[in-house]
Parts: C-alpha cells; sequence; structure tokens
C-alpha cells in the first residue's frame, strides 16, 4: 500500500514524475549496457558435468553449453530499445537454441522499466543480425510474434543486479508449435558482467510442458 502510494504521488506530482521518469530512463541505460555482449555457461556446464561425475545416480544434467549474444540494434517500427539474441549452443558458431527480439521501455505506472518479447516469423531471415545490424532495420511489426501484454517482465534494480520476472499465472500464451495453451514463468537476473536465465511452461492442468534449464537457471558469463 505504501509503495503504490509513493508511485501514485510520483505520477500526479510534475516535478516527482520528471524525476521517476528520469531515473527510469537512467536504469534503463544501465540495464541495456549490461545485458549487451557475448556471454557463455562454461563454467556451469563444467561444474555441473563434475558434479555428476561425483554423484552419477544424481536425478540431474548439466545443462546445454550456450554461447549467447545480445546485439542493441535499431528497429523503429518495433521500439526505440531493442535487443536482438540468439543462442548457439556448443560453440559460439553451433546450432542455434533460440532467437529472439526484446524491447525495453520505461514504464512509471509500474514503476519499473519492462522488457517486452517477440519470437521470429522467420528465423533464419535473421541469422547472425549481430553482424550486421542493418539488415533488420527495415524489420516490421509483421516480422515477428509478439507475446501478449501480461507477459512483460517488469525489472526493478536490487542492489548490483537487475530482476526482471513475469508475474506468475498471468502469461497465457497458445504454443506456436504444439498448439499447446499454457502460461509461461520466466526471470531474468542482469548483473554487470552475468545474465541468469530460466523459463517454463505450464498447461492449463498444472502439468509441465517444457522447463529450461531442468534445474535451477542458466548462469552465463561475460566473455573477455
Amino acid at each position: 500500500m505504501i509503495r503504490t502510494l509513493a508511485v501514485f504521488v510520483l505520477l500526479t506530482c510534475p516535478s516527482h514524475a520528471a524525476t521517476l521518469a528520469e531515473h527510469l530512463a537512467a536504469s534503463r541505460s544501465v540495464l541495456l549496457s549490461w545485458v549487451a555482449g557475448e556471454f557463455s555457461n562454461e563454467r556451469q556446464v563444467r561444474e555441473g558435468t563434475n558434479a555428476l561425475a561425483d554423484a552419477p545416480t544424481i536425478d540431474a544434467a548439466a545443462p546445454d553449453l550456450l554461447f549467447p549474444v545480445f546485439k542493441r540494434i535499431d528497429v523503429p517500427a518495433i521500439g526505440n530499445h531493442v535487443v536482438y539474441l540468439q543462442w548457439p549452443m556448443g560453440a559460439p558458431d553451433g546450432k542455434l537454441q533460440r532467437q529472439r527480439i526484446w524491447v525495453f521501455e520505461e514504464n512509471p505506472p509500474r514503476n519499473a522499466v519492462t522488457m517486452k518479447f517477440f519470437t521470429l516469423k522467420e528465423p533464419d531471415k535473421w541469422l547472425n543480425a549481430h553482424l550486421d545490424p542493418a539488415k533488420v532495420r527495415n524489420m516490421t511489426v509483421a516480422d515477428v510474434i509478439p507475446y501478449p501484454p501480461p507477459c512483460d517482465l517488469p525489472f526493478r534494480r536490487h542492489g548490483d543486479v537487475f530482476i526482471g520476472e513475469i508475474p506468475k499465472g498471468e502469461c497465457k500464451i497458445v504454443s506456436q508449435q504444439s498448439k499447446t495453451t499454457m502460461f509461461i514463468n520466466a526471470r531474468i537476473v542482469v548483473g554487470k558482467d552475468s545474465v541468469w536465465y530460466d523459463e517454463s511452461g505450464v498447461r492449463e492442468d498444472g502439468s509441465v510442458a517444457f522447463k529450461v534449464p531442468r534445474l535451477g537457471a542458466y548462469e552465463f558469463e561475460g566473455r573477455k
């Protein structure tokens, strides 16, 4: 209640509203600077593999070895602060696990920087967009598949990290591949040299449709 009242005061007082807008713009700038880069979870996979070797009966598996790239791109038709990402598996030039478009914007009513995410209708067409950002400059909303507004992730800074999480039970979609109706859960933690990510889908009957990684979160660290 106190937090809601504080946000209301900020939004209804012009000087305070300006202060909130400036604060969120500064947060968004830092968040984007930390997200952009090349990462991997080599340490996580190595330590997980060693743990499995020491305890082979453990009901787990080391996560996929991934080499994510997050690159800011210019796509006026979609947003002002756009990030293209692709996650190769096994090696920096390996087969892609996923491609996405993330769009960040300040959201004063939620006192957060929100992130919208999109899948691509023709992923192959935009392969390696981070190496040639000009190729996506003419991308339009017809080229992407947006997730519904309730799926937006509100990011807020907590000490040395930003945490963004879809509010539980609000993001309902129909899978493009399986045509299954499910609720999507996702949590992203962004630090200066790290991005932790986990995502899952839960069917309407409560059963788990997917979870990546199987345990915990992908622990991506910046590659020098």
